[in-house]
């Protein structure tokens, strides 16, 4: 009887037992190389309570105590496990004939790379963290197919070009979106004193220290999600979040020197070659002007991170002080910023996060290209017979242009900038296969500058003292709600659903003021000032609200269809055309998952991909369709206003149409891997100025009136080319871009733009150099020769014709990957081939004529009859062939060693890892242009002026010593 009742007890408490509760942790990872699965769906099978891992396959759930737990994941083999009373449970999840290898962000979801149907590029942190430029754009130059990015110059802190596939506008932006963490970016440069050439980058502001990787979405499949701004391409940036279950302290740092590539400066004339050439004989001066104004400069990287958190939060929180001293002196650039990522799960199923940066820097600036008052071009324009100082200590001012070494030491420009970017999020899941996620996020840009020119400097003395204050504010704030649907039927149909609803609000305020008359040089703010000569403020407030949606379903993970559209509607837009539609459609086919590939062991994955879409642009001006009205036509002492624009109600959006097809191919365990693209887009309703009569009392009206196309092919080619304790692998990207104008009012060409004589017309690439083409030298007379093109006899305007094209015939990016136990080396080169560069510079420095100093070419110039040379007597101004040159380069970009401590070291030191690394930038420059640098652009980040060099601020070579330590 007692055994018969222990037995009956025995049984109940095992019931209660086993209905028992129990919170059960646990990591799920790839079968195959044992990394962490993101996104695996576990459900208590024949219930509706479940979860999902997180970046570091970890996930916690509370279950019963006899339950069974269910492992989902697309691409993978389901997993079942009995619970059985454990609390911690580790799961590997095989391959179900799709590897997948890497999640990414794509839109407003993520996704296997393999399951994706659209052109997409990913950049990994491990790409870009030994590159010495801490800046985005700096960072990513080289790195991904298809995306050229251009350093206008050497400014520390200054703007480069960004584009992806071409530029698909004239008169409208062409640099892509930047989305950081889901809030777009606030990007270009903002600055009111005009440094021609050494604009500010907001972007500078941002630490890529930060980031975990770049997502670059270059076809319409992949950018119609982000509607009217997806026709340049977008980047999405993700930025480091915590890790779980342990805690992680990062130090990194690193010291070097920049300086000026000794190749790369011109050869000017020193004092008794000037003396010889103007006949004139000023003795015992040889100034060398570039020496008095060059430096060699330091530049440092310290950057502190921590990474910690547990089941339920995960903390990232950085620091990082980046110093750039320019090799140009008086130029600088500092930033200091910080970040703290939290995210917290407050119950099974519903997480928040929130994610905050602050960025202050401090940028001195200089005048640089196309001003009378900078100091690389006064010394490089003012010959050596001039002294720097007088007898008495002060600066000499005899020269033709203002004391370069003056304006060097004495002026002030400075910009101060406070960037505050900030996001949180809530998500929430419910019913087994449904999320929201409700996000908002802001960024804050605070710009001020001050200028200040003493009576020091010439242009000072002129106004006996100059200053200038300028402020901007500007803010972007974005809030997105987005329900998303996810299931998997009957094992072999797979379907993502979403849809959402975002708005935006952009406001800008600047106030800009200038004086004269100053005390003296130590009261040189506005207060000071005996007259205020200049003061201006203006402000700006847009919107923009859009509803979205995406289908994506793939089939035995075979066939993959994606289907997007998203509606925008901008208060940039006439009242008739306030809304754009822009839908896209992709698909891909995975055809080793097919019998007739199935069994070809070499063949690891291959898929093919087509695409067609319409994406938008609405960079353009805020008020082009309104009737505008301007102050200050005052009359009889009244105030008056003016009509200064006619509005146009049905001014709409541009509009692209993109059509790609292309393939992923992987070889040989995926030791050749092979992405090829092909692409077509089509842009029409081009923003341009159509011509009005006079009689109207205006020049021009906005209108849609032009259409342009860019074609292009694009290969990616990655080699694991050894294995074993000796690694080495190699990563190319090649992108080839074909751009020409196709209509345009009247098709009258887009004339003389720039100092290069750019030009926009019908049948040609955006931006050709257009002028006289120069013949050469008349032995006879010294004088140039140029095609008389109508036979007129005559050179006039209608000689000019089509002279180059400052638009690449491909772009290539190489890097090398080493390693040997301990070792690792790293070697990247850059090249942009079949580009025509303006050199302006020589227009004076070769002229023949006036007051500048000359090149020691001119030593060879034309003196008398009978003379062969290519240097005349005396030259013009005219745009000509004359100042074409081959902008061509190779470049070794960078180039770095490391050492890691080995582990008994490390174990002695109490440390987890210790890295030592030297690294080279900029080390090398093959080309034929006779510049200083073959990659600049005085106007910066224009449309049409493009590759065009006037006493532009070249890059600097660099070297930096460092060291990494992990706590």
């Amino acid at each position: 009887m007692r055994k018969i009742l222990l037995l009956f007890m025995m049984s109940l408490l095992s019931g209660y037992m086993m209905s028992q509760k129990l919170l059960v942790t646990g990591n799920v990872v790839s079968a195959n190389d044992k990394t962490p699965l993101t996104g695996v769906t576990v459900i208590e099978k024949n219930t509706q309570n479940g979860t999902i891992t997180d970046l570091e396959g970890n996930f916690s759930i509370e279950v019963s105590a006899d339950g069974i737990l269910n492992f989902s994941f697309i691409g993978m083999k389901t997993v079942e496990e009995k619970v059985g009373g454990r609390r911690k449970i580790m799961v590997e999840m095989a391959d179900d004939h799709v590897k997948l290898d890497e999640v990414l962000v794509v839109g407003y979801s993520t996704s296997s790379k393999k399951l994706i149907s659209g052109s997409v590029t990913a950049v990994s942190e491990s790409e870009i963290k030994n590159v010495p430029l801490r800046t985005i754009d700096g960072v990513l130059q080289g790195k991904a197919a298809g995306v050229s990015i251009t350093q206008n110059s050497g400014t520390p802190g200054g703007q480069s070009a960004i584009k992806l596939r071409g530029g698909s506008s004239i008169n409208a932006g062409n640099q892509p979106l930047i989305i950081i963490d889901g809030v777009p970016a606030i990007t270009g440069s903002f600055g009111q004193i005009g440094y021609s050439g050494q604009e500010i980058d907001a972007l500078s502001d941002l630490n890529p220290g930060d980031i975990e990787s770049f997502t670059i979405l270059k076809d319409a499949s992949a950018t119609a999600i982000y509607g009217a701004r997806g026709s340049n391409g977008v980047i999405l940036i993700t930025t480091k979040k915590g890790s779980q279950q342990k805690t992680e302290v990062n130090l990194s740092t690193s010291y070097g020197f920049q300086s000026f590539p000794e190749e790369r400066k011109l050869k000017l004339m020193n004092a008794r070659q000037w003396n010889e050439y103007k006949g004139t004989d000023v003795q015992g001066i040889d100034t060398d002007w570039m020496k008095e104004i060059l430096q060699v400069a330091p530049t440092s990287n310290t950057e502190l991170s921590l990474s910690s958190g547990n089941d339920k939060t995960r903390i990232f929180l950085s620091g990082n002080f980046y110093n750039q001293v320019g090799t140009v002196k008086g130029t600088s650039f500092d930033r200091y910023s910080g970040r703290l990522n939290v995210d917290h799960k407050i119950l099974k199923n519903l997480s928040i996060g929130a994610s905050v940066s602050m960025a202050s820097s401090k940028n001195n600036r200089v005048e640089g290209d196309q001003t009378l008052f900078g100091p690389l071009p006064n010394a490089l324009s003012i010959p050596a017979i001039y002294p720097v100082y007088n007898e008495d200590g002060s600066y000499n001012e005899d020269g033709p242009y203002a004391n370069p070494v003056a304006i060097s030491n004495e002026t002030v420009n400075v910009a101060h900038t406070n960037r505050n970017v900030g996001n949180a999020f809530l998500e929430y899941k419910f019913l087994d296969y449904f999320t929201f996620n409700t996000k908002f996020g802001i960024d804050n840009y605070n710009l001020r500058e001050h200028g200040y020119d003493p009576v020091t400097v010439r242009q000072g003395a002129k106004y006996n003292g100059l200053g200038i204050e300028g402020t901007t504010f500007v803010s972007n704030v974005v809030s997105s709600n987005v329900l998303q649907f996810v299931r998997t039927f009957k094992d072999d149909h797979n379907l993502e659903a979403l849809a959402g609803y975002s708005f935006e609000k952009y406001a800008r305020r600047n106030t800009y003021i200038e004086g004269i008359n100053f005390p003296n040089e130590n009261l040189q703010y506005i207060t000071s000032a005996g007259t205020i000569r200049a003061a201006s403020a203006f402000a700006i407030d847009r919107g923009m609200n859009s509803w979205f949606s995406q289908i994506k379903y793939n089939f035995k993970y075979r066939y993959i269809f994606t289907l997007t559209g998203r509606a925008d509607g901008s208060s940039k837009f006439g009242t008739n055309n306030r809304y754009g539609y822009f839908p896209a459609v992709s698909f891909a086919w995975r055809m080793n998952e097919e019998n007739f590939l199935k069994n070809i062991r070499q063949i690891d994955d291959f898929k093919l991909r087509i695409s067609i879409g319409k994406t938008g642009n609405d960079a353009i001006g805020d008020f082009n369709s309104l009737g505008l009205y301007k102050g200050g036509y005052n009359y009889g002492g009244g105030a008056g206003i003016a009509p200064t624009q006619l509005p146009n109600p049905d001014l709409r959006w541009e509009t692209t149409l993109q059509t790609g097809i292309g393939f992923d191919l992987a070889l040989y365990d995926n030791r050749i891997g092979l992405i090829a693209d092909l692409y077509y887009n089509k842009t029409t309703d081009l923003l341009l100025d159509r011509p009005l009569p006079p009689s109207t009392g205006f020049t021009s009206i906005t209108t849609n009136i032009g259409s342009l196309e860019n074609k292009g092919l694009e290969l990616v080619l990655n080699t694991e080319n050894l294995r074993g304790k000796f690694k080495w692998n190699t990563s190319v990207n090649f992108s080839a871009n074909r751009n020409k104008i196709l209509e345009l009012y009247e098709d009258q060409p887009i004339d003389d733009q720039g100092r290069g004589g750019n030009r926009v017309a019908v049948g040609e690439p955006i931006g050709i150099f257009y002028g006289y083409r120069c013949l050469g030298v008349d032995p006879t007379t010294g004088n140039l020769v140029y095609d008389d093109i109508d036979g007129n006899g005559e050179i006039t305007a209608d000689d000019r014709t089509k002279i180059g094209d400052p638009n690449p015939d491909f772009i290539l990016g190489i890097t090398n990957n080493f390693s040997f136990r301990n070792l690792d080396l790293s070697i990247f080169l850059h090249s942009i081939y079949g580009n025509d560069v303006f050199n302006g510079t020589l227009i004076y420095l070769e002229s023949g004529v006036g007051e500048d100093n000359q090149t020691v070419n001119m030593v060879n110039r034309w003196q008398k009859p009978g003379d062969i040379t290519q240097y005349p007597k005396a030259g013009d101004t005219f745009k000509s062939s004359r100042f074409i040159e081959n902008g061509s380069f190779l470049r070794i970009k960078n180039v770095s060693l490391g050492y890691n401590l080995p582990k008994n070291f490390i174990k002695i030191l109490k440390i987890k890892s210790l890295r030592f690394f030297v690294t080279g930038q900029n080390l090398y420059t093959f080309t034929p242009y006779s510049g200083m640098d073959p990659e600049v652009n005085y106007y910066s980040t224009d449309n049409v002026v493009m590759g065009t060099d006037f006493f532009t601020y070249p890059q600097s070579r660099t070297f930096l010593f460092g060291l990494n330590i992990g706590l």
